[in-house]
Order: structure tokens, then C-alpha cells, then sequence
């Protein structure tokens, strides 16, 4: 062995034993920019709206189907690439991408130039999360990756309630424009530590038979899809999750337009909700979908049907009740705490149950199915409900169109129980398969 190869695999040993700790912190960072620039434009709702003078259609296509359908397809792409490539400059890459369009943004002064933006922030942010999953799971064992999937979508509470506060903190001293600026130029000088960085060895925590051995073809990627009924149970059950998830573009419009609360007041209130009860939701997924898989049949995804099913009255009946109701706030925060205990159990399942050569392919069709179908839908739909039903002279009509979106939602709950089925199914042919394996052989007299 040459002495240039043993000091590329003790630098990759010293990557994958020493830094993963700091690897994942660097990834949610990064997942918390990510998410303030994705959904900065929802904070900024009211003022973009007045200024640019859109109509809720509009709005609607641009946090929904503009964005998320590039987001979605080139997801996909993007995770080909991550099952073959360097990872950490495919996120690179993608990161200039999406900071030059956040910062373009900020100058935007119509619906075309604006949409325009959208479209290639998200093929830029398409990048991060199939290939960020693909990494951290060749860094951790299975028995840690609810948690470790959870730290990193902590960047989602914190960076999507952290836009709603950089909207109702720096929206009224320095403009809508200017903090898309500001963002965008951030972004931007986080790419030299992607640059320096190593990529991890592939599959180093994980059993890889010699059967599957260079079977990662997108014919043998479609195979395993049909093959594996619990991954299609847990994507339909993400994309009805998605559909209010989506419907939440519209909160701060909403809120103003509905309840009448002040833009910045409500912004700032509504982000520390976000941050506290995302946090909570997100951590308390990874803990406890990791402590149920490891004691009870079904995996992660059952726990969310529960989870779902318990709090669900409460995730709908604030919709109706006056603000001045503490039900009203108990009833926000149950729904951001389900919006963000989804991630760490149901993309760590999804990483379990799929060859380590496609984790990035599965997590970007994942994606497809939580943002292009699902957060799409409710984006558009809600706006375009809310639309029609204005014309129709009905009051209130963005709590009718969000409130459809909520009711939407509870099909996640069969979803993710067949899910759950499916898993416990394999769980207990495995079982038998080894013991098996394990029986004397006799021969035949």
C-alpha cells in the first residue's frame, strides 16, 4: 500500500471517529440558514404583500409551487449526486446558489423578478438535506440516528421561527429588503469551511452485503421502493403533514388580517413560539423515536400516528377561538410542536430501510413528497380557497382554507400506522431468517 493511500484513509478514520459531533453542529447551522432565507418571505408576508401589491395567489405561489417545485425535482438530482460525489462540495455549491437568489430577493420589485428568485433558491436549497442525511448516516450507528436527524432538523424551528423574528425585530428598523440582504451576504461566507471539509467514508456504520454490491441504479432504486411498502406509507403520511405545514405561509397574514394583531408584534411572538415548541417537538421526536424503536415493534413512525392522534384536537380547535382565549396559544404551539416532531423519527426511518447507496436518492424523493406535493398543495390551495371564497363575500375565508388544511392533516394518522405494520412485519421476518440460519444443518441419510 502506497503511503499516499494510508494517509487518506487515517485522515478519513480521523474524520469519521473524531468530528462527527462537530460535522452535525456545522450541518444544523447551516439547516438554520437554510430555513431563515426559505422562509423569510412568510415572515415578511404582510410587507411584501403591500409593497409589491400581490394578491394571496400569488403569495401563495411563492412560498408554495414556485419554490418547492425546483426545490423538489432538483432534490432529487441532487441526491444522484450526493450517492456518488464529494457531499460537502455538492452543499457548497448549492449554497452560493440559494445566498446570491436570497440576497437578489431583496431588490426584487415585482412578482415576475421575485418568483424568479424563489425558483432558484430552491435549487440551490435542494442540495442540503438529501445530501447532509446521506453524511450524517454514514457518521452514526443506527440506534442514534432519530436523535442525530433530530439535532439537525432543530435548524427548522430555530431557523424558521428565527425568520419571523428577524421580521418583526429587524423588519422595522431596516426594511423587508435589506434583511434579505443581510442574509443572503451571511450565507455566503459559510461556504470556505464546506471547501476544507472532508467527506465521510460510505456505509462505515452499516453491514453492506456483497449482494448489493453496485446495485445502485435508478432501476434497482424504484425496485427497492416496491419492495419496501413501509417507505411509500411513510412519504403518504408526510405529505398529508405537509399540507397545513404548507398552509402555515399564510400564519402572519392570517394573524394581521383575521385577528388583528399588530405585523411586527405578532412576528416576533409567533417566531418564539416557533423556536421554543419546534425545539421541543424536534428533540422530543429524535429522543423518543429512538427510545420506542428500541423496545417496541413498528419503529419510529408509529409513535408519530400517536402522537398525532392525541394532540389533534387541539391543533384544530384553535382555528375558531378568540385570541384573548388562552386555547388560542395552547392550540399555536400544539401545531408547531407536530409540524417539528415529524423529522428525526420519520427520516431516520427512511434511512434505515434504505440501501446506503441510495440514502440521499430516498431522502430527496422524501423531500419530493413533503414539499412538492404536500407543502406545495397547501401553499397554493389555501390561497387559492381563500381567494374564492372572498369573492364569494365569505368572512373570515383564510381560517375556513387553513382550517381544511388542518383537517387534511389527520390522514397522516393510517399512514403512519400501515408504516409501522410494514416495519414490524420485516422486523419479525428477520428474526426467524436468522434463527434459521442459525440450525444445525443435517445431512440427508
Amino acid at each position: 500500500m502506497s503511503s499516499s493511500s494510508s494517509k487518506s484513509r487515517i485522515s478519513n478514520d480521523l474524520y469519521a471517529n473524531k468530528s462527527p459531533g462537530l460535522i452535525l453542529g456545522f450541518l444544523m447551522l447551516l439547516n438554520i440558514i437554510n430555513m431563515v432565507d426559505r422562509n423569510l418571505l412568510a415572515g415578511f408576508g404582510p410587507q411584501v404583500v403591500s409593497d409589491l401589491n400581490l394578491s394571496d395567489s400569488e403569495f401563495g405561489l411563492l412560498t408554495g409551487a414556485i419554490f418547492v417545485f425546483f426545490y423538489s425535482i432538483m432534490g432529487l438530482v441532487m441526491g444522484f449526486l450526493a450517492d456518488r460525489y464529494h457531499r460537502p462540495r455538492i452543499i457548497a455549491v448549492g449554497l452560493v446558489v440559494w445566498s446570491v437568489l436570497t440576497a437578489y430577493s431583496g431588490i426584487a420589485k415585482n412578482f415576475l423578478q421575485l418568483a424568479i428568485a424563489r425558483l432558484f433558491i430552491g435549487v440551490g436549497e435542494s442540495c442540503l438535506a438529501p445530501t447532509s442525511m446521506s453524511l450524517l448516516s454514514d457518521l452514526y450507528p443506527s440506534r442514534k440516528r432519530g436523535l442525530v436527524s433530530a439535532i439537525y432538523y432543530l435548524g427548522l424551528p430555530l431557523g424558521a421561527g428565527g425568520s419571523f423574528v428577524v421580521a418583526g425585530v429587524l423588519g422595522p428598523k431596516i426594511g423587508w429588503r435589506n434583511s434579505f440582504l443581510i442574509m443572503g451576504a451571511l450565507g455566503l461566507v459559510l461556504t470556505l469551511p464546506l471547501l476544507l471539509m472532508k467527506d465521510a467514508p460510505r456505509g462505515r456504520e452499516d453491514f453492506i452485503e456483497k449482494s448489493d454490491s453496485g446495485k445502485e441504479g435508478w432501476r434497482h432504486f424504484w425496485a427497492t421502493l416496491k419492495q419496501r411498502p413501509a417507505l411509500m406509507f411513510t412519504m403518504m403520511g408526510a405529505i398529508f403533514l405537509h399540507i397545513p405545514i404548507g398552509a402555515a405561509n399564510f400564519t402572519q397574514i392570517w394573524l394581521v388580517r383575521e385577528r388583528g394583531f399588530e405585523a411586527s408584534d405578532i412576528a416576533t411572538l409567533y417566531g418564539i413560539f416557533f423556536i421554543v415548541f419546534g425545539v421541543l417537538g424536534t428533540l422530543l421526536g429524535g429522543i423518543l423515536g429512538d427510545w420506542y424503536n428500541a423496545r417496541h415493534k413498528g419503529g419510529r413512525v408509529r409513535l408519530l400516528a400517536i402522537m398525532m392522534l392525541v394532540l389533534a384536537p387541539l391543533l384544530l380547535g384553535y382555528r375558531l377561538v378568540d385570541p384573548s382565549s388562552p386555547f388560542f396559544y395552547i392550540g399555536m404551539c400544539t401545531g408547531l410542536f407536530l409540524m417539528s416532531v415529524f423529522y428525526g423519527p420519520a427520516f431516520s426511518t427512511i434511512q434505515d430501510l434504505s440501501p446506503v447507496r441510495m440514502r440521499a436518492r430516498m431522502t430527496a424523493l422524501l423531500l419530493i413528497a413533503c414539499n412538492l406535493i404536500g407543502l406545495g398543495l397547501g401553499s397554493v390551495i389555501t390561497g387559492v380557497v381563500s381567494d374564492l371564497l372572498q369573492d364569494a363575500a365569505v368572512e373570515n375565508s383564510l381560517t375556513f382554507s387553513l382550517l381544511a388544511a388542518d383537517l387534511m392533516s389527520l390522514l397522516t394518522i393510517p399512514c403512519f400506522f400501515l408504516a409501522s405494520l410494514q416495519i414490524a412485519r420485516s422486523q419479525v421476518g428477520e428474526v426467524l431468517g436468522n434463527q434459521i440460519d442459525q440450525l444445525p444443518s443435517r445431512g440427508l441419510s
